[in-house]
């Protein structure tokens, strides 16, 4: 898959899913907390944009940008999707006056607004239960055993490498 379908193809499963736990990774003694967050805007160069609440701090004590994760799950979805990238905030004020009406929306009520680069992705499809006897269940554990699959597909959208 080239880099433009595996662009296409993430961020159409991201619209589908919407919602996503989002989790820092800083070394910073500042840290925002973990939170369900909803993509609001994905645009043409696949970066996400997601308003989180504004924490109790000044917005610039914190870094300008670090490293997140965003966890995206909904139920009766048969499939999950992990991402990680570079999220930076959005606070300058040219920048916030050209941003989507539903992004600006989110700004005015006093939500911080992050853009979310992403780096890697991980995509999951959930396996369905089915009830097996215990020679099923044992030829299954055996058949597993020797085969090479993991269960998910790796994305990578550095310039250098490219999995499928």
């Amino acid at each position: 898959m080239n880099t433009q379908g595996q662009h296409c193809f993430i961020t159409g499963k991201i619209q589908e899913l919407q919602t996503a736990i989002l989790n820092y990774h800083t070394d910073s003694v500042l840290k925002l907390p973990s939170e369900v967050v909803q993509t609001l805007h994905v645009d043409e160069i696949g970066c996400l944009w997601i308003a989180i609440s504004k924490p109790v701090q000044f917005v610039n004590e914190f870094d300008r940008s670090f490293y997140v994760t965003l966890n995206y799950y909904k139920k009766g979805i048969p499939f999950f999707l992990n991402t990680y990238g570079l999220a930076r905030i959005v606070s300058d004020p040219e920048e916030t006056s050209q941003l989507p009406l539903v992004l600006k929306e989110e700004h005015n009520k006093g939500k911080l607004v992050l853009c979310v680069r992403i780096l890697k992705a991980n995509y999951y499809k959930k396996q369905h239960q089915v009830v097996q006897t215990l020679l099923q269940k044992c030829r299954q554990s055996i058949s597993t055993f020797f085969s090479e699959s993991n269960g998910y597909d790796h994305f990578s959208f550095d310039d250098n490498k490219h999995y499928a």
